[in-house]
């Protein structure tokens, strides 16, 4: 993993000193625990955390706002909330800085548009992270997907509303430790890992778990915990290699 080798630093940049290998093999050992207490088997060879960069708040914020916009683009109807709403929200947050190309294309889109509609979901799973890092509830390692009410308390609790400003809502929230984003991002890294293996063939995942649907859960929360930890990465060049 290309993140494994990035300068760990503070939410104002500052630089801080690598995790030692003692506190790398603590973290990883509670990883490989929680994985095989529940079911998943990941490679005894993956590496351990060296350095990581922490991403400054407000682009953490600004993510999980784009994800915001474009899930009520497409799941709420225009009847209900006008378009200049979310587009305004859009525009005095500068929301498209954390949007990628493809995503950008959702808003020309119809709102009715049933195809993206139905893979908007995977865009759920992206928020859980992200919001866990606002105050949110930890995002599980099941692969179940998360629910619609649970969406619902993440759009509604914990984000800004549509008539506010992020920098006026950021300053009021508490984030997690440095240290439990580590852990969380190493424990989805190893749980990636037996996903990848299973869908090749490998028996590393729990009796019932679908390597393709839970597995595409994992993928997509893993996703948002690496890009947090790779301050300067774009999106959708986050490194998810396992």
């Amino acid at each position: 993993m290309g993140w494994f080798n990035r300068k760990k630093a503070s939410k104002n940049n500052t630089s801080k000193p690598e995790l030692s290998q003692k506190d790398s093999s603590s973290i990883r050992f509670h990883s490989i625990a929680v994985c095989h207490d529940a079911g998943f088997q990941p490679a005894s060879s993956l590496p351990t955390i060296n350095e990581t960069k922490l991403r400054p708040d407000n682009e953490i914020a600004g993510r999980l706002h784009a994800i915001k916009a474009l899930v009520l683009w497409l799941m709420v109807p225009s009847e209900n909330l006008p378009d200049e709403k979310i587009l305004n929200f859009i525009n005095q947050n500068m929301l498209l800085d954390f949007m990628t190309e493809e995503e950008k294309e959702i808003l020309d889109a119809s709102r009715n548009d049933i195809e993206l509609r139905n893979s908007i979901g995977w865009k759920f799973e992206n928020a859980w992270p992200l919001a866990w890092y606002f105050g949110y509830d930890e995002p599980e390692i099941s692969g179940q997907m998360i629910t619609g009410e649970q969406m619902q308390e993440i759009l509604i609790k914990h984000t800004c509303s549509l008539n506010a400003l992020i920098g006026d809502w950021l300053p009021q929230q508490q984030t997690i430790q440095e240290e439990e984003l580590l852990k969380k991002e190493d424990l989805f890294y190893c749980l990636h890992n037996s996903v990848r293996s299973a869908q090749l063939g490998g028996d590393t995942v729990p009796n019932g778990f679908d390597p393709i649907g839970n597995g595409g859960v994992i993928h997509e929360r893993r996703h948002s915990l690496t890009w947090m930890l790779s301050s300067g990465t774009k999106w959708e060049d986050t490194d998810l290699s396992t």
